[in-house]
């Protein structure tokens, strides 16, 4: 008798297990299902996106932005940048201060100050000044040159009295802030070559520079690429160079030859033969 009640114990146990292991089993199918089923119902919900403002052209520096300008885009919030404008109210009347591409987010730091007015005083940035120089076709890239350009400046001094023609580049990665009148209007290549005025961005130091260089010389502009604007160390050209000529012990640079000739003296006269210099004191 003791047995057979051992024995119905032990399946009564047996059996509140397997219907606990059933019940757990069965919770846990439930949950999946219900998940798999709350994730299906979101897949199918519209994805969250909100509005936001991009240039319905391509927007030019210096160029005023007018409604017709912009246009309204959706997407996600994910990808849009904190700094990009919402509201046309917020571009319309400002100036690009440099070229925006059509389709682009409309952002704070790609606009001019809206005290800055209109214009070409509107994309000059703080602290620089803009300075024209007149040059030959050519040394413009023949006409391709446009507003937003980086440029390196090369001067060319004219030799003489046993200084040697030099030509140094005087700035690197300058950049363009208008061709003739044109502030944001792109070339073709055939536009008017002759004598194209050319405005830049330069900080006061390198405005003198300029100034004095293009009264002294010939100067020349190199285009460079867009996103190039990283400095090279260059050595200057001289004429001997070019023809294979010695330079060390024929003649000096003009720039030495301006430094030299330039030296304040107590009534001596510097002569200059050459490399060598001599001193000769004056009656």
């Amino acid at each position: 008798m003791a047995r057979q009640t051992g024995g119905r114990l032990r399946a009564a146990i047996f059996l509140l297990v397997s219907l606990g292991a059933a019940v757990v089993a069965s919770f846990v199918i439930y949950t999946v299902v219900q998940n798999y089923q709350k994730e299906l119902v979101d897949a199918q919900l519209p994805e969250e996106t909100v509005q936001v403002m991009v240039a319905a052209a391509d927007l030019y520096q210096g160029k005023t932005i007018i409604v017709e300008d912009l246009a309204m885009t959706e997407l996600p919030p994910d990808y849009v940048p904190d700094a990009v404008l919402r509201q046309p109210e917020q571009a319309v009347g400002r100036v690009p201060r440099e070229r925006i591409l059509s389709q682009e987010f409309i952002r704070e730091e790609r606009l001019a100050d809206p005290e800055s007015g209109v214009g070409l005083n509107a994309i000059i940035p703080r602290g620089m000044r803009a300075i024209s120089i007149n040059i030959s076709g050519g040394s413009a890239v023949s006409g391709f040159l446009n507003p937003g350009n980086y440029v390196d400046i090369l001067v060319t001094f004219p030799g003489g009295d046993g200084a040697e023609t030099e030509t140094l580049t005087l700035l690197q990665a300058v950049t363009v802030l208008a061709v003739d009148a044109r502030l944001g209007a792109t070339a073709t290549g055939t536009a008017d070559r002759t004598a194209p005025s050319i405005t830049l961005a330069v900080t006061p130091e390198q405005a003198e520079k300029l100034t004095h260089s293009n009264s002294q010389g010939a100067v020349t502009l190199t285009l460079r690429n867009d996103i190039d604007v990283t400095h090279v160390d260059t050595h200057g050209a001289m004429s001997t160079d070019l023809l294979g000529g010695e330079t060390d012990d024929k003649r000096i640079p003009i720039s030495q030859w301006k430094k030299a000739t330039s030296q304040k003296t107590d009534g001596s006269l510097i002569i200059i033969k050459g490399p060598q210099q001599s001193k000769e004191k004056v009656r």
